[in-house]
């Protein structure tokens, strides 16, 4: 066509908040010798006694504990315990056979681990320590893990359990003495690496006495949940681990999953040609997570933050707010009594209703749950009150009505519920339902916010900035910040870090902003999963590291976010740090224009009119450009011009042209100015 396209990747959306026999070392093996042809297969590695360096105590409790877990799932495991450096090579060897056309292959190791160099070692029960080359001469990089399992189809996972901290030497040998590095090997981006522990940091043993360590628990716990998919595996392990390590241990991952809707259950859909009803099943589930979550994300008792975890270990939920429950229980019952949240955690009349009725508000049943919260409303339940409240502002189990919205939840503030007093504050403040009093609404915000409501407190914050209510005051805002996100509220840490960001009511740290992403990310904030990917990509406040980039969109898209699925999407067309792949590229380009994402539009435009990864079609191209101009793309709105110039999938038409070049010009795009000049348009 003659013209250079618009790279989509340069319009980032903006920042927002919210075979053989192993002899003597093969112990409890599933399946007969060379019986390795199966759907589903894993090699188990422990090494407790080593010959030359500290042994360790738990990693064949663990490998057993794991071993065990997987074959319940269906797995066919094989066992090394204890292996010298070669019969280590030789049942890789071996498994990487096993693993070629298979649907899952897994390799869980646990061990002594040394980092040198930035190369991950494993360390054999052979291995010698004495010096550098004689450590990596005795032991086996972790990369050839990897190498072992390319040819499974639809999971490829590696299980580094090789970074916990050991009482009488260092668990990690070598040039680091702080865990391992991330995976930087050729199969990274195929192969996902889940590790006990982030970079640098050592995995805890557990407290004394303990069968197995908070990793291995929280690890089986999740491959055995009803329904659990490996896209979801992860942050339920990380947010367990964080809980049982009360936060000095957070799990890594690392990689990209060819099939994120594959499910440990074997009572579930597992199969890539069952990748679409998969999808909607898991849709489903997240859907009824942001139902539930919603219902008790306000709450002041640690009970329905507890009843939330217990809904995702029964499988009807996803969990991705599984970190935040935890954060806010751990939060609310260290509050000293008369607090005002242990307070209204005694008895109040009609708990049992409210209960009820949420259980029936996630599934669906609409008018069973309005029934039962009126009920216990009746009652003086500021709980259901709230509740009702929702109802009415999302039209679901009630009429939608602004006004009725704001009569609940004024009642409920009246009634003494944090989350009432937080929603008719901002029923005041913005007029919703009610006269608009931005004074009166601060002051409601302020009284949950002084009370111990920490959502209040990051609602607070927001006015601070704004200046909605009272003054303008940055620092204020910081404060109030800081104090939410120590009181367990989640939004407030990718709020905190946006201020650490930009410099604004603190002073300007991109590390300590980074830091504060990373805990968001962890915790569910998919936004602030995204801006983890910026970071990875861009390598201002953290090394360059475009797989954790890519790992990171993949996990925001995952979870529903737009922007992770187009960014994921532009990696994938590019070939930035992963294999070019313009098949999946369109696939994360359309999931994100379904959610309306102006680069997801533009993306799949821009490959619908060069028939990359799609069928050719021009005009269908101009829709989807149009779609994107439609939300303020700029560069789409110069590849219309593009379109209107040359004939593609419209009549050409000059003046269009130069009308949708001067429309990108005037939306910032600085190219679209040289197009106005060769076609001497310059205004």
């Amino acid at each position: 066509m003659g013209k250079a396209w618009s790279p989509p990747g340069a319009g980032r959306g903006p920042k927002t908040r919210w075979k053989a026999v192993f002899a003597a070392v093969v112990i409890n093996v599933a399946v007969a010798n060379g019986a390795w042809a199966a759907q589903r297969v894993a090699l188990i590695v422990g090494v407790s006694k080593y010959d030359k360096v500290p042994s360790l105590a738990n990693p064949a409790k663990d490998a057993r504990l794991v071993q065990a877990t997987l074959q319940k799932l269906g797995f066919q495991v094989k066992v090394l315990t204890d292996p010298n450096r070669a019969q280590l090579i030789e049942g890789l060897g071996d498994f990487e056979e096993a693993a070629k056309g298979s649907e899952a292959a897994v390799i869980y190791y646990a061990g002594h681990g040394a980092m040198i160099d930035g190369v991950n070692y494993l360390l054999p029960k052979d291995a010698v320590s004495t010096n550098k080359s004689a450590l990596t001469g005795s032991a086996v990089e972790s990369a050839r893990l990897g190498q072992a399992m390319v040819g499974a189809k639809a999971v490829r996972l590696i299980i580094l359990d090789a970074c916990r901290n050991n009482p009488t030497a260092t668990r990690s040998i070598g040039g680091n003495s702080r865990g391992l590095a991330r995976e930087s090997g050729p199969t990274s981006v195929a192969v996902v690496t889940l590790m006990a522990a982030g970079p640098g940091q050592v995995a805890q043993d557990g407290a004394a006495g303990a069968a197995n360590s908070p990793f291995a628990i929280a690890l089986t716990q999740g491959m055995t949940r009803p329904g659990i998919t490996v896209g979801e595996l992860p942050s339920y392990v990380q947010a367990e681990v964080e809980r049982m390590t009360e936060g000095e241990q957070t799990p890594d991952l690392q990689g990209i999953w060819p099939n994120v809707h594959w499910s440990f259950d074997l009572n579930g859909p597992v199969k890539q040609a069952s990748a679409a009803p998969t999808a909607d099943l898991t849709k489903i589930k997240w859907e009824k997570d942001q139902v539930f979550w919603n219902t008790v994300k306000d709450s002041d008792d640690p009970a329905d933050f507890k009843a939330y975890m217990e809904a995702q270990d029964r499988g009807e939920i996803t969990g991705s707010f599984r970190k935040l429950a935890s954060n806010r229980i751990r939060a609310l019952e260290k509050l000293p009594a008369g607090s005002f949240q242990v307070a209204s955690r005694s008895a109040q009349p009609g708990q049992d209703l409210v209960i009820s009725a949420r259980d029936a508000f996630a599934r669906g049943d609409f008018a069973a749950a309005a029934r039962d919260w009126t009920t216990a409303a009746q009652q003086g339940n500021g709980a259901a009150m709230y509740n009702l409240g929702v109802m009415s502002l999302t039209g679901k189990g009630a009429p939608k009505s602004a006004e009725a919205a704001a009569k609940w939840f004024k009642a409920s503030a009246d009634a003494g519920h944090s989350g009432g007093m937080v929603n008719w504050g901002l029923c005041r403040l913005n007029g919703f339902g009610t006269a608009k009093d931005e004074k009166a609404g601060f002051d409601w915000i302020q009284k949950a916010a002084d009370r111990g409501s920490a959502n209040a407190m990051g609602m607070l914050a927001e006015a601070y900035l704004r200046g909605r209510g009272v003054g303008q005051d940055p620092r204020q805002a910081a404060g109030w910040l800081q104090k939410a996100v120590d009181a367990g509220d989640g939004p407030s840490i990718a709020q905190l870090a946006e201020l650490y960001e930009r410099g604004q009511g603190v002073a300007r740290d991109g590390r300590r902003a980074f830091n504060l992403y990373q805990r968001a990310a962890v915790a569910g904030d998919t936004d602030a999963m995204v801006r983890l990917g910026y970071a990875y990509e861009d390598g201002e406040a953290v090394a360059k590291d475009e797989v954790q980039a890519a790992t990171w969109y993949q996990r925001a898209a995952e979870a529903g976010n737009s922007e992770g699925m187009s960014s994921l999407a532009v990696m994938l067309e590019n070939g930035s740090g992963l294999p070019q792949d313009y098949a999946r590229a369109a696939e994360y380009y359309r999931l994100a224009a379904n959610a309306g994402d102006a680069r997801g539009y533009l993306g799949l435009g821009s490959m619908t009119v060069r028939g990359a990864g799609v069928r050719a079609n021009p005009a269908e191209a101009v829709r989807l450009f149009q779609a994107a101009a439609d939300r303020g793309s700029a560069l789409a709105m110069r590849n219309l011009g593009i379109m209107y110039e040359t004939g593609q999938g419209v009549r050409a038409d000059r003046k269009k042209a130069i009308d949708y070049y001067r429309k990108a010009l005037a939306a910032g795009d600085q190219e679209a100015r040289g197009e106005l000049e060769r076609l001497g348009a310059v205004s």
